[in-house]
């Protein structure tokens, strides 16, 4: 169930007179698992970098030991750090995407339908939402509903918007109140 404390955070980001319909939050595991390939991808990213580095390194080193200190020879393995940055990136996804979905709600209220992250909400009025919901059920135990036109568009088409990776048990109950909700008029 809910905490007093999610509970107050949710409360702070509702307008005056705005009344919970429904609460639910998404299954963390499944964003992880659909980063799972970025992971693998960057395993050999990691690997090749690694090497190349290596080379790099032994190479200064050997200069190093025939010169001395040379800062023309040290700014070029800077070069390599944003490669070591995107390595650490993709092996990590797995874990940055549960992390970030473990700290978001899906709320219905009387007059608004929000997706709470714990830096950014959005959220869509009435007016911006399909009469329709989509329900998309997943052989995971999971579901999808969606109900409105996203603002990002991809091949010409506006991305659907929406609660995604419900436990396909709450999900009748937070169909309900979109529906409800978008058949209100006022």
């Amino acid at each position: 169930m809910i905490s007093p404390e999610e509970t107050a955070r949710i409360a702070r980001r509702l307008d005056l007179n705005e009344r919970i319909v429904w609460v639910g939050r998404p299954k963390p595991t499944a964003f992880a698992l659909s980063t799972v390939p970025v992971m693998i991808f960057g395993i050999a990213w990691s690997a090749i970098v690694a090497t190349i580095i290596s080379t790099a390194v032994r190479d200064f080193a050997e200069t190093l030991r025939e010169a001395g200190f040379a800062w023309h020879r040290t700014v070029p393995l800077l070069f390599f750090v944003p490669f070591v940055v995107a390595g650490i990136a993709m092996l990590g996804a797995p874990l940055w995407r549960y992390l970030i979905m473990a700290g978001q709600w899906y709320v219905v209220t009387d007059k608004r339908a929000l997706i709470m992250g714990r830096l950014v909400t959005q959220s869509r009025r009435r007016g911006e939402m399909d009469v329709d919901v989509d329900r998309v059920d997943h052989r995971n135990g999971l579901s999808d509903l969606f109900f409105a036109a996203s603002s990002v568009i991809v091949n010409g088409r506006p991305q659907p918007f929406g609660f995604r990776n419900l436990p396909t048990a709450e999900v009748a109950a937070a169909e309900r109140a979109l529906l409800d909700l978008a058949a209100r008029r006022g």
